[in-house]
């Protein structure tokens, strides 16, 4: 059996289609895919984290989804740990991999060997700062502690996910001198990166498509309501990212429809440009845009020649 060739990664901003062309160019090379996004490992929420359903994945086998409760710590060594063995079992199987996802700080802790288990965790810390965190109005304030500490560490950070943010200021409060410096090198794996994006008003009419369908038909508040019942807490929805604050302040009757969808589709815009900026810098294969008239069919093609660049590729 041949050995596979090292993995693709289609990443970029969220609501480009990068779900759809990675299954896609699985179907068409025989690959499975592998979750980079930081909210679809939480299980159950579907219509706020946009996790792939079956019938999106079209019979594809996708690795790291559903691997913590809401609220539940899961860091991104955690992800690498999960994701180093996931790439292990597909190689030793001879399958190629496609990562695919819009958390760059799992991409880049891929492929530099991050790990941040050098300091350990401070739960008194922990749980002052997740409570801060839990509004947008103290996320932001965090966000500004965070980028006065660690400007540098900041811009590569996803400064709407409220996880990220508490786990990095629990690392500088707790002696770290820079996120930098809390990071070890664990030995890096070659990736193959695509960033995916698409023309900006498309992309505004997809990003508002999203938020619109989020809140279609009371989706996201009936997930959320679920999760209520089942014992998951305000606190633990609030950290799961964008749509599920929004979808509480609804719920408990502190914003209509309306407002609740303007405020998630605006956080929604701030945090696609912080994945613009920090795919910016982020050294890959080849990027794409998304224009009105590109089929998924028409990338697909485009990345076949990049997984054929990957295999010719000396190992």
């Amino acid at each position: 059996m041949s050995a596979p060739p090292p993995p693709l990664a289609i990443v970029g901003p969220t609501a480009t289609g990068k779900t759809v062309l990675g299954v896609e160019l699985a179907r068409r090379i025989g690959a499975e895919l592998v979750n980079a996004d930081s909210r679809q490992v939480i299980r159950r929420l579907r219509v706020g984290t946009a996790a792939p359903t079956p019938a999106e994945l079209r019979g594809v086998r996708c690795h790291l989804l559903d691997l913590c409760e809401p609220g539940e710590p899961f860091s991104v060594a955690d992800w690498l740990g999960h994701a180093r063995a996931a790439l292990s079992d597909l190689g030793g199987r001879g399958v190629p991999a496609i990562l695919v996802g819009g958390t760059g700080q799992y991409l880049r802790a891929l492929r530099e060997g991050w790990d941040f288990d050098g300091l350990a965790p401070d739960e008194t810390e922990r749980e002052g700062l997740t409570a801060t965190a839990s509004s947008a109005e103290g996320l932001e304030a965090l966000a500004a502690e965070l980028t006065a500490r660690d400007p540098g560490g900041a811009a590569g950070l996803d400064l709407a996910n409220p996880r990220r943010v508490v786990r990095a200021l629990e690392l500088l409060r707790s002696g770290a001198t820079s996120l930098a410096q809390a990071r070890r090198s664990q030995g890096g794996v070659p990736v193959r990166v695509v960033v995916l994006d698409a023309q900006r008003a498309l992309h505004g009419e997809g990003l508002a498509a999203r938020v619109d369908g989020m809140f279609a038909s009371g989706g996201l508040v009936a997930e959320v309501e679920d999760e209520l019942r089942r014992g998951t807490t305000p606190a633990a929805l609030q950290r799961a990212g964008i749509g599920y604050t929004e979808a509480l302040e609804l719920i408990g009757g502190r914003r209509d429809v309306a407002s609740a969808r303007a405020r998630a589709l605006q956080r929604t815009q701030r945090y696609v440009k912080a994945q613009r900026t920090w795919f910016r810098h982020e050294p890959a294969t080849r990027s794409i845009e998304r224009g009105p008239h590109t089929s998924t069919d028409d990338l697909a093609e485009v990345l076949l020649s990049a997984v054929r660049c990957s295999a010719a590729a000396p190992g």
